[in-house]
């Protein structure tokens, strides 16, 4: 029940109401003249309209009459009310429905605010939407994500935030790192390709950059270890961690890249067939890999747990990430061999490099054992028929270089 009062609303009027309804315990309703309307309970005093819509609806009869709530007491004075009023009449007279204009308001806040949530948390949401298998790759491209936005202090901000100048920054930031320049770059750029896909942002501001502020292609590489390096990083002088020597040891044996090895489980290892096998989504190129496996490098395991999901070499305490740092691991590599152009991916050129210099094998077939993308031409069934035709001869070569490094390097003294 409900008590309805006719009355012009002003302070006196809401202090009588007021009083009232506490003696009466029920809801009263002072009614103003401009048709405005203040709702009194026990707890809570609140502005309400009612309006009809000009005109008729499309069965032919009159708009159904609509409530609008304009606030409560504590917000708006009676005089800020009855102006709210004036506006919402002007409305009604040119023919616009003001309950729908206030619902689209709402509606474009709550959308500001969703759009506005900070850009870690939209890593989070574009780390479990795109990147959300564990391969290497994507945890490598999350992690230059995440610190693109923390060198640019970027983190907390909302993605409007994101400019052109944000992206000529980090090239900025990395000039004497132009490699890692480049991958936070394009990382940055592809997570923002995600925020306007999501339509968070309206277009990728890395479109608009000259060439000359974008990243400049790195040279490539060319270096290779000669046989006396090899032993200078095989038997190190100084300290270096058993896991650390371990994982460099089998990179020198077998051609993986750095990420493929770090992320290796026991349910890669298929002991019988002395192979490495390796799933399409574990690989750079995505192709399924096989690599045959020698004793020398079922020696560098060691022994590690039968869980499957463990990794064989536990270079990291996180298990989101095979290394915690690439760098640190170079640099310790570095120290402790005295080989101050050490990079992993070095030993890769290297096994290509002094196979095809010191034994007879093809470089092709050299090549095929680097697991480099394949022409698109060949059919899965032609793919199959040369895995089977050249493996006899890739296992041919992993024994003849497993056999080098023990007769050249293992036994070379420092």
């Amino acid at each position: 029940m409900s008590s309805i009062i006719h009355c012009v609303i002003d302070r006196k009027a809401i202090e009588n109401a007021a009083k009232k309804q506490k003696d009466l315990s029920k809801r009263i309703t002072l009614v103003d003249p401009s048709g405005l309307r203040l709702a009194i309970n026990t707890k809570s005093a609140s502005w309400t309209y009612n309006y009809r819509k000009r005109g008729l609806d499309f069965e032919g009869k009159r708009h159904p009459q609509r409530t609008l709530k304009l606030g409560d007491l504590i917000s708006l004075t009676p005089q800020e009310a009855r102006t709210k009023v004036e506006e919402i009449k002007s409305l009604v007279r040119n023919g616009q429905d003001p309950a729908e204009i206030a619902a689209k308001i709402k509606t474009q806040q709550r959308i500001a605010e969703y759009k506005g949530r900070p850009l870690k948390v939209w890593l989070e949401e574009y780390q479990k939407n795109v990147l959300k298998d564990k391969s290497s790759y994507k945890v490598t491209e999350n992690m230059h994500a995440f610190n693109a936005l923390i060198e640019l202090q970027l983190s907390n901000s909302a993605p409007n935030h994101i400019s052109s100048k944000s992206f000529r920054d980090i090239v900025k930031i990395h000039a004497d790192r132009p490699s890692t320049g480049k991958q936070r770059f394009g990382a940055l750029s592809r997570f923002v390709d995600y925020l306007v896909d999501e339509e968070v942002m309206e277009r990728n501001p890395s479109r608009d950059l000259s060439l000359r502020h974008k990243p400049k292609a790195s040279q490539p590489r060319n270096n290779y270890f000669n046989p006396e390096q090899l032993a200078q990083l095989w038997h190190p002088t100084g300290d270096l961690k058993p896991t650390y020597l371990k994982f460099l040891r089998f990179m020198i044996v077998c051609p993986l890249r750095r990420s493929e090895a770090a992320n290796l489980t026991p349910r890669n290892i298929f002991h019988r067939e002395m192979e490495l096998r390796l799933s399409s989504t574990e690989t750079k190129n995505h192709e399924a890999f096989s690599l045959p496996l020698t004793n020398l490098a079922f020696l560098q395991f060691g022994e590690f747990s039968n869980l499957t999901s463990q990794r064989i070499f536990q270079l990291s305490s996180k298990q989101e990430a095979p290394m915690k740092s690439w760098s640190f691991f170079t640099k310790c590599i570095r120290k402790s061999t005295k080989v101050e152009t050490f990079n992993l991916h070095d030993l890769r050129r290297t096994f290509t490099s002094l196979i095809s210099e010191l034994s007879p094998f093809s470089e092709s077939l050299v090549d095929s054992l680097l697991n480099h993308k394949r022409s698109s031409t060949r059919t899965g069934v032609m793919r199959a028929y040369q895995h089977a035709k050249n493996l006899k001869q890739r296992r041919e070569i992993m024994e003849w270089w497993s056999h080098f490094l023990e007769s050249e390097i293992l036994n070379a003294t420092r």
